[in-house]
């Protein structure tokens, strides 16, 4: 007998993405008892409420986001990548408009998520975090092959899953799995689908990484009806980062 898991992480406001995801889960016949949410529920989209209160009414276990952590503890930054001017303007025009828009109960509830999970599947150990064990905003891209390894060496787990970077991948490095999730609402690689990650665990690991279509025009015309960044919507079209000109 082998144990389905489903991974998801990075939904960023994009209520539309998730419920097709969730619809796609259940055409799958996969419990919505053994998904588990990698955190950033917020942030970017135009709906964070409604993704955070679709994540409570299945009961969805759920870990803090870099994202989640600035909004419901009001943080004056995210956490995220900044290089730029632009990058700040962008980073502090969501986390502002998030925080103005997300219930004081909503905040509460990402409050109170836990930062990791430890789950025991068969022989195999897995850690649950958002970005890495270290921090909630590091980035481990699939390149990054030192910190990997450096992760590795301590990690007391057979394998590790995270998101934050909305990029999808899985990696074997000194025996121990990396696997990250991609993002739901807000993928970065170049596919515009709402990415989401199946791992089936028996004797070994089978990953797969399940692309689903969602309204995408629709999201992007909510996110420039509001006061959020047109840039916002067009990530959405392109599924890719857009280089400032």
């Amino acid at each position: 007998m082998s144990t389905k898991l489903v991974f998801i992480s990075d939904i960023h406001g994009n209520i539309e993405a998730l419920e097709s995801v969730i619809k796609d889960i259940k055409d799958k016949q996969i419990s919505l008892e053994n998904i588990y949410c990698l955190g950033d529920l917020v942030g970017y989209g135009p709906k964070p409420n409604e993704v955070i209160e679709l994540i409570r009414k299945y009961n969805i276990k759920t870990i803090l986001g870099n994202y989640d952590e600035a909004v419901g503890f009001y943080l004056p930054t995210c956490g995220c990548n900044i290089d730029t001017p632009s990058d700040k303007i962008k980073t502090q025009n969501s986390l502002n408009w998030t925080g103005q828009h997300t219930s004081d109960n909503n905040k509460e509830f990402l409050r109170d998520l836990e930062e990791q999970i430890t789950l025991e599947i068969d022989c195999y150990k897995l850690l649950l975090t958002h970005a890495s064990p270290y921090s909630i905003n590091d980035y481990v891209y699939e390149i990054d092959t030192e910190k990997q390894e450096e992760i590795a060496d301590n990690l007391e787990e057979d394998i590790i899953v995270f998101g934050h970077t909305h990029y999808p991948y899985n990696k074997k490095i000194n025996d121990k799995l990396f696997i990250n999730t991609g993002s739901v609402g807000r993928p970065k690689d170049g596919d515009n689908r709402a990415c989401y990650c199946i791992v089936e665990i028996g004797s070994d690991v089978d990953i797969k990484f399940i692309r689903v279509p969602y309204d995408i025009e629709k999201v992007a015309k909510e996110i420039e009806e509001t006061e959020l960044l047109d840039e916002f919507a067009e990530l959405l079209r392109c599924g890719k980062e857009i280089k400032d000109k």
